[in-house]
């Protein structure tokens, strides 16, 4: 387990490197009286499409993991996020940041769930090095679903804006 461990944490460094949203906090999720419904959460994003675009939008790539026993805890890894900004004006005249997305990817769960193809449909708000997350997993091959708050400390756009000049286009 511990070989596993350290190649599963080598295969990761590169995500963390480039990483755009790097996110420490906890997470509510009802566990359906099989735990805790307050969770450890930690998510890593990065952008890997971000071209000009009608509908403000780009997609990008991470990794959430929840410790826990909620229904849909664990890895997950998700090579799409699709999210969009919403208005450019908002954007660039807001110190906080707003995002809405949706985002596909497969969990690992550890601990009493099931693996499975997820697709999670969320809100996201950042300000300066705080944030909170909301959203509604679907494990779609395990047939689980869990509404969820995430909040906790960040880095991300939040953070850059609030100490740079930053603006879209």
């Amino acid at each position: 387990m511990k070989k596993i461990n350290i190649i599963l944490f080598l295969l990761l460094l590169p995500f963390v490197c480039s990483a755009q949203f790097i996110g420490i906090g906890a997470q509510y999720a009802d566990a359906k009286d099989k735990g805790n419904d307050f969770q450890f959460a930690a998510n890593i994003s990065f952008p890997v499409w971000h071209k000009k675009n009608a509908l403000n939008s780009f997609i990008a790539s991470g990794v959430d993991y929840t410790g826990g026993s909620s229904p849909v805890a664990g890895l997950n890894i998700k090579p799409i996020q699709l999210t969009s900004y919403l208005s450019e004006s908002l954007f660039d005249n807001n110190k906080a940041t707003i995002l809405v997305g949706c985002d596909a990817g497969y969990l690992f769960n550890f601990r009493h769930g099931k693996d499975g193809i997820v697709i999670t449909p969320n809100i996201y708000l950042d300000y300066k090095f705080f944030f909170i997350k909301t959203g509604y997993d679907f494990n779609v091959t395990g047939n689980e679903q869990q509404f969820f708050v995430r909040a906790g400390f960040c880095f991300g756009m939040g953070s850059i804006k609030s100490y740079a000049k930053t603006t879209i286009r």
